[in-house]
């Protein structure tokens, strides 16, 4: 990647933070929207805004989606907490970072609680996707990545691989 493709993606991952809290901004301020609805005016505020392309908006917007649904969908499944989700301790968090994604991962589970049976989840992140928090493991050789703030997934660093998978207890 050339520096100045890298500078344009280096900017994307502070304008995921952002976008998660524009959607709980949001959120607070109405609660008949969809997280979807919320996750849709947080994308077309950063466009309008010119933080953002449209294209790197919704990609942004993509991977929110992603990870929202998929730690609802483990709490949902397993009845398990959002620590077990994010397998790694939660003190090493930053305390408003934690506070923003569970206060979304509450309204996620809640619609995937209602809609469940017509849910149905990407469960596949590759190398060079952005990701929030949490632990993927690599789908060919099952090495552990940690992320403790969203991040760009990197190619598995024990066999090169691009394919990762949360796994589910």
């Amino acid at each position: 990647m050339g520096n100045d493709n890298k500078k344009t993606t280096d900017n994307l991952i502070p304008a995921y933070q952002k976008m998660m809290t524009r959607v709980e901004e949001t959120q607070k301020h109405s609660t008949t929207k969809t997280l979807q609805q919320h996750i849709e005016a947080a994308i077309d505020r950063a466009v309008e805004l010119e933080e953002l392309s449209r294209e790197e908006a919704e990609r942004i917007g993509d991977y929110l989606r992603r990870d929202l649904h998929d730690a609802a969908d483990f709490i949902v499944k397993t009845e398990q907490a959002l620590a077990d989700w994010i397998r790694f301790d939660l003190e090493l968090i930053e305390e408003r970072l934690l506070e923003m994604f569970s206060l979304m991962v509450d309204q996620t589970q809640q619609e995937l609680e209602t809609l469940a049976e017509c849910a149905r989840q990407a469960t596949e992140w590759h190398s060079g996707e952005m990701t929030v928090l949490g632990t993927l493991f690599c789908e060919s050789c099952d090495h552990v990545v940690h992320f403790h703030q969203p991040d760009y997934i990197p190619v598995c660093p024990n066999c090169g691989a691009t394919r990762f998978k949360r796994a589910i207890n």
